[in-house]
């Protein structure tokens, strides 16, 4: 057997005609059948395309980028604030040690809200 069909087989474990072998070590992300002990086959669904519908396509991989994704957005998100919280607490110490400090914040109020 090659290194290619192996890859292959492997790939296609988890679905209706060859169901994973399960053990409590080794249960695969995802949606998945598998035998039960007593030789029923069932379907471990983990989206909600699979629960509605076993023959539907599974939608976990999808799901998971996805998910994946956002929380690297959060990430990020939460880094850009950290950084610019840092940067607003310098500014602000530096505006309140200056001689001028009233006059630094009317001015920064005046360009923040040119209306009032």
């Amino acid at each position: 057997m090659t290194g290619r069909s192996r890859t292959r087989t492997a790939a296609l474990r988890g679905t209706r005609t060859n169901p994973t072998p399960i053990t409590p070590d080794t249960v695969p992300r995802g949606c998945f059948w598998f035998t039960d002990p007593d030789g029923t086959l069932c379907l471990a669904p983990s989206c909600m395309a699979r629960i509605q519908d076993p023959d539907a396509e599974c939608l976990c991989d999808t799901l998971t980028a996805h998910h994946r994704r956002a929380r690297q957005q959060l990430r990020d998100l939460i880094r850009r604030d950290r950084y610019a919280r840092t940067w607003w607490r310098a500014l602000r110490a530096v505006v309140d040690e200056h001689p001028d400090r009233a006059a630094l914040l009317a001015a920064a109020r005046d360009r923040a809200h040119p209306s009032r």
